[in-house]
């Protein structure tokens, strides 16, 4: 079992940190193995801090105690989580473009995958499976993400409604049905239309999910029901964007299919009846 990437949580958020819990931060990395054997007040004297900053730092990096951490750490110590991303330079080749962008990918999206929480992965699932309709909704390329959303529950039976112009979403939510899910995607977690469709959803008695980066941000704390992928570390060339949607399009892999195994019959179904249509459409 993994320790759910407690090191690669710590590293994608450490600069975000005030100093005193960046203290915390930098301990433990430079360390793991030993602070697994210390008590919260012996990380806060080592570190110079205090112990109400390793509990705040605890809950910064989404663990509900210093125990817990522990544990969780302690599952991760025998094996790297983190390698580092590499950005692109001036005059590389393809063959070292390939080798880079293939290596931030996997390293993202193994991070992202271990960030999440199989309890709500399941949670969600059950929201998605009991409601009526889906309403789902990005800006710029988190409106890839969206589409996304859209082709795969609406190819097997699911309604999903993915509507570009938020003015024109607005009204839509308005009159949404009782039990219908808004699901909206931010990398950030501060993207103002989004933040103000989540209230106008929750005004309207919606259940919400919000798709972002890790870390203590707008979304996470505003929908009902949170996910996110690691924080990748921007870059010149903005290689973070390219990586933040592979991590965002492997969230909704999983989604996608711990829906379709908790609902496979009728799934495998509704894959062949539209295979089948769109072979005849095309004759």
């Amino acid at each position: 079992m993994s320790g759910e990437n407690i090191q690669g949580r710590i590293i994608s958020i450490l600069d975000t940190l005030p100093k005193s819990e960046q203290k915390i931060g930098n301990t433990i990395l430079q360390d793991p193995s030993k602070v697994i054997d210390m008590t919260a007040a012996e990380l806060a004297n080592h570190a110079g801090t205090s112990p109400a900053t390793v509990i705040r730092f605890c809950k910064k990096i989404d663990v509900p105690s210093f125990t817990q951490l522990k544990v969780r750490l302690s599952a991760e110590i025998e094996v790297p989580v983190y390698e580092g991303y590499s950005d692109i330079t001036a005059n590389e080749s393809v063959d070292e473009i390939k080798s880079k962008l293939l290596g931030n990918a996997y390293q993202s999206m193994q991070e992202t995958v271990a960030l999440l929480n199989e309890e709500r992965v399941e949670t969600i699932v059950d929201l998605l499976l009991a409601a009526p309709i889906i309403y789902v909704f990005g800006i710029g390329a988190s409106y890839l993400v969206a589409e996304n959303i859209a082709q795969k529950w609406n190819r097997i039976g699911k309604t999903v409604v993915c509507v570009q112009d938020s003015h024109v979403l607005v009204t839509i939510l308005v009159s949404a049905p009782k039990e219908a899910l808004f699901f909206c995607i931010s990398h950030s977690g501060e993207t103002k239309e989004v933040l103000r469709l989540v209230d106008v959803a929750q005004k309207h008695q919606l259940k919400t999910i919000g798709l972002s980066q890790f870390g203590n941000n707008t979304l996470t704390n505003k929908v009902a029901y949170s996910l996110q992928t690691v924080r990748s570390n921007e870059a010149v060339l903005r290689s973070a964007a390219t990586t933040s949607l592979h991590d965002q399009f492997i969230v909704v892999d999983v989604l996608f299919y711990a829906y379709a195994s908790r609902n496979f019959d009728r799934t495998l179904e509704m894959i062949q009846e539209s295979k089948a249509e769109v072979r005849t459409y095309e004759q």
